[in-house]
């Protein structure tokens, strides 16, 4: 992978001096929670699966629903039912389907923070990152170099495009009938949309994979597969993506945190649906090509590499420090057993922390004195 030196490939940490405490990389956080167990890991996924799913039914109800009280749905015959439901909601230039699409996935989100919450390391912002919180700074730098990235990718894209004969450029066939109001569902909800799947795919399930397994090779590549058939592509869609959450778990585990996976997954998605918007893209086409698959990679990996260059540049924190221990509740020793009772000044209950005498000349005090 990009940038790994021999501590980083044998899955360790950066060294540490003796006696220092122990570092927890990124996937291993919930080993850093005194109460891990070998369960919670798997708890923690089916806790969140059940969470994800009472609250995809929560909004298939709400649709539903909303269907019902709508006239149209009961004036319309069951071909144009049918067709509603077969063309248009699978249709992403069209509003509704794609802002039934993208609350499908942001409901992701409220799930795995509340089966992290219940499960997870403490506190709950470690599934964000090793500081227990979101860097900001971070996060908008690594947006900002992937915005440039990608402008010169698009439009080296198109360049090419326009240069190519044996094509005829035209706009869009699924070209949104209302573009500004589709841009404006694109920049509200696609880096809420981003930011749950990161949340899951980068986050939960490297955590899950590292509280098991040490070495970070697997917490980054075993959540790929679940990543990667989620999406309906062709072979090369498929592998553009697969190399897309490579690089975005490797980020993950490089830089401490999700930061920089959600930056370049927003800034990527992003692109893809404002361009649709504009009718320079098919926001619908499921068919690539090994040539767009070996431009889209060379351009991962050289924003990836980009990416750690930066992290190791600005120091970025990727480990964190153990768990503090609860201290045990302190046990009250009953006075008389400390001092004698005429050896204190004051009355005390039984049960009361020792007072010790002022001097030591009043601890061979006569008491009758």
């Amino acid at each position: 992978m990009v940038g790994m030196s021999m501590s980083e490939a044998q899955g360790q940490a950066p060294a540490q001096a003796p006696g220092q405490d122990p570092q927890y990389e990124y996937h291993r956080l919930l080993r850093r929670d005194e109460r891990y167990r070998w369960w919670r890991p798997l708890a923690m996924l089916g806790t969140g699966t059940g969470f994800f799913l009472v609250l995809t039914a929560m909004v298939m109800v709400a649709l539903f629903a909303s269907m019902l009280f709508n006239p149209a749905f009961w004036n319309a015959d069951d071909a144009a039912i049918d067709a509603y439901f077969d063309e248009t909601l699978m249709d992403m230039s069209n509003p509704a389907a794609f802002f039934l699409t993208m609350i499908s996935i942001i409901v992701m989100i409220p799930a795995v923070w509340l089966a992290y919450l219940l499960l997870g390391a403490k506190p709950i912002g470690l599934l964000l990152s090793v500081t227990g919180k979101i860097r900001w700074r971070w996060l908008g730098l690594v947006a900002a170099v992937s915005t440039l990235v990608y402008a010169v990718y698009f439009s080296l894209s198109f360049i090419f495009d326009a240069l190519d004969t044996s094509t005829t450029a035209s706009p869009s066939e699924f070209m949104p009938a209302n573009p500004l109001f589709y841009a404006l569902l694109v920049v509200v909800l696609t880096p809420l949309q981003c930011t749950a799947e990161e949340l899951v795919f980068r986050g939960a399930f490297m955590q899950a994979v590292g509280g098991w397994l040490k070495h970070p090779a697997f917490a980054i590549l075993l959540p790929v597969p679940l990543f990667t058939f989620g999406h309906l592509y062709d072979v090369y869609g498929l592998l553009d993506v697969t190399v897309f959450a490579v690089a975005a778990g490797y980020l993950t585990w490089r830089t401490g945190g999700l930061e920089a996976a959600i930056a370049v997954h927003v800034v990527n998605n992003t692109s893809l649906f404002l361009l649709s918007a504009i009718g320079q893209i098919d926001v619908n086409e499921t068919e690539s090509s090994w040539q767009a698959l070996a431009a889209s990679t060379v351009m991962t990996a050289v924003l990836t590499f980009i990416i750690a260059k930066l992290a190791a540049r600005k120091n970025i924190v990727r480990t964190a420090g153990p768990a503090p221990r609860s201290a045990p509740a302190p046990l009250l020793a009953p006075w008389p057993i400390a001092y004698p009772a005429h050896y204190s000044q004051q009355p005390q209950a039984y049960w009361a922390p020792p007072q010790a005498p002022e001097n030591r000349e009043q601890q061979y005090r006569d008491p009758e004195n």
